[in-house]
């Protein structure tokens, strides 16, 4: 999320929970350096890269007692910052997607994903905006699942039309339903089914109803290249959907993300300048060309 204001809200949840989640405290501060803390700002909370410890260390300023690091935020459901609208518009942007938006292969910390890169951008150009990243890796527009979250289509009432401000929403999702109906099965990927073009058209349709109905923009960007979505049915299912986003009207307008990122001489394949090490999402170079792509005029 990129925005200015004076004071900050986190707001957690534990809606998938099994078990009862008892909170005992949390702590956030500036870092000088991973979980080190400059002295003298340490509040309660916590961001970013997440590191744990045994005990109560809320007011721990050495790194040591942070043994345990991962880039998953438990239980957080979003980051309010208190902003004056721009004259009472609906101005905030969302960034619904998949790990594409969640920002994949980025430098850890950096904030250096499309949605970041997009909300700089439109600093610099003074048309300072709220972007919400609503990005979960390995979403898919058509099946729930385990570890990657609620369908898009049933998320998006929650993480876009409930959210403060939303003027316009960003849908880059479909890519992990083309390339799960490749692999086998296992508690993550379940259900994982070969899903038709036709189908995850309808799953946009239905994005772009439930946005229409409240007023909002939608922009549809398109799934760029990458490892596993090459040849046979990922690529024909990618470049089908692809073409329904470019030329169909159905969304106001579109951003090509495909284009941006692929390689001239091999379209299959991320551009080598912009290819994280996966081969599938982009390196920080790529998402700031995505975030580049995205005409500020259309938002």
């Amino acid at each position: 999320m990129g925005t200015h204001g004076s004071d900050l809200r986190v707001r957690l949840s534990h809606a998938f929970g099994t078990t009862p989640l008892r909170l005992t405290g949390a702590a956030v501060g500036i870092s000088t350096g991973g979980a080190s803390v400059r002295p003298g700002t340490v509040r309660t909370l916590t961001m970013e890269t997440a590191y744990r410890a045994d005990g109560d260390h809320r007011a721990e300023v050495n790194v040591d007692a942070f043994v345990q690091e991962s880039s998953s935020w438990y239980f957080l459901e979003g980051v309010d910052v208190a902003a004056k609208p721009a004259g009472g518009k609906r101005d905030a942007v969302v960034a619904f997607g998949d790990s594409l938006t969640d920002g994949a292969a980025s430098t850890p910390g950096a904030d250096h994903r499309y949605p970041d890169q997009l909300s700089r951008r439109l600093s610099a150009e003074g048309r300072q905006r709220p972007v919400l990243n609503a990005g979960i890796g390995g979403n898919r527009v058509l099946s729930d699942s385990a570890c990657f979250g609620e369908k898009a289509t049933t998320r998006f009432r929650h993480d876009v039309l409930d959210q403060t401000r939303v003027g316009t929403v960003i849908v880059l999702e479909g890519t992990d339903d083309i390339l799960m109906g490749e692999t086998a099965a296992n508690a993550c990927t379940s259900t994982n089914r070969r899903v038709t073009t036709a189908e995850l058209i309808e799953g946009h349709h239905a994005l772009i109803r439930a946005a229409h109905a409240r007023g909002i923009t939608v922009i549809g960007a398109t799934l760029p290249p990458g490892k596993g979505l090459e040849s046979g049915t990922p690529a024909e299912t990618r470049a089908a959907l692809n073409q329904w986003i470019r030329t169909s009207g159905a969304y106001e307008t579109a951003v090509d993300f495909d284009r941006v990122l692929a390689d001239p001489l091999n379209p299959e394949q991320l551009l080598p300048a912009y290819a994280g090490k996966d081969g599938l999402h982009p390196n920080d170079a790529g998402y700031r060309a995505m975030a580049d792509a995205v005409n500020l005029d259309a938002l």
